[in-house]
């Protein structure tokens, strides 16, 4: 695990280069594929996703399938976090590795996981991140974590509140395997939140719209899937 780790962090070492643009826009072109037409997903609002600048978008977590569903509705190059656990797979290790994804820990993005966050940010990347920490148990959503908040002011990063549903629906954590060709997934990018919107807001309050706005936005594209 020590030498995976390693290898890991040196390939974080690496500048993007037009490989990694084109290797990065193959995959999401597969991953768009696959969602639209084996999960029949629709998308709003991808345009609220700027396509500059230091950019988080924060989302509720549904499933596995919400990292390259929640991408594929976004064109610019992205940044996801994944488990640690998940790199013990070699094979996959490689693949997620392949387009910089960074190491999570189990209970929290972690020390290293921060550091790397935040130097992205720096670097005008974007990123996905899940404040909710965990895959839901029955759909809905539980409150969010803190810690993103202090990363987006940190790095004066803009905000995207977005929201998934249908992924519980499709492949509930209880599953091994996802159900394909269902009701079908809908992602919704909300109105960004700017720096200079949050300029003279707390932490507290700016958590509070952040928030607000995810649940806002899933309790409307997610009444197809109440029963």
């Amino acid at each position: 695990m020590a030498e995976q780790e390693v290898k890991t962090s040196r390939r974080k070492e690496r500048h993007v280069t037009w490989k990694h643009e084109a290797w990065y826009h193959f995959c999401w072109f597969f991953c768009m594929l696959a969602s639209r037409v084996l999960f029949r997903t629709l998308y709003k609002g991808g345009r609220n996703v700027p396509k500059k600048g230091p950019v988080l978008v924060v989302s509720n977590h549904q499933s596995f399938l919400d990292p390259p569903v929640i991408g594929s509705g976004i064109w610019r190059r992205m940044n996801y976090l994944a488990r640690k656990q998940l790199f013990k797979f070699k094979p996959f290790a490689r693949l997620i590795d392949s387009v910089d994804a960074i190491p999570l820990d189990q209970d929290g993005i972690g020390f290293q996981g921060v550091k790397e966050t935040i130097r992205r940010l720096r670097n005008k990347e974007a990123v996905l991140i899940f404040p909710e920490g965990s895959r839901s148990f029955d759909g809905r959503m539980v409150p969010f974590r803190h810690g993103y908040i202090n990363i987006a002011v940190k790095t004066g990063s803009t905000i995207v509140p977005t929201a998934i549903a249908g992924a519980f629906q499709a492949y509930p954590r209880q599953k091994k395997f996802p159900s394909i060709f269902k009701k079908g997934l809908r992602v919704e990018y909300g109105a960004p939140i700017t720096p200079d919107d949050y300029r003279d807001m707390k932490e507290e309050e700016l958590h509070d719209l952040v928030e607000s706005r995810v649940k806002e936005i899933f309790e409307r594209i997610n009444k197809r899937y109440v029963k």
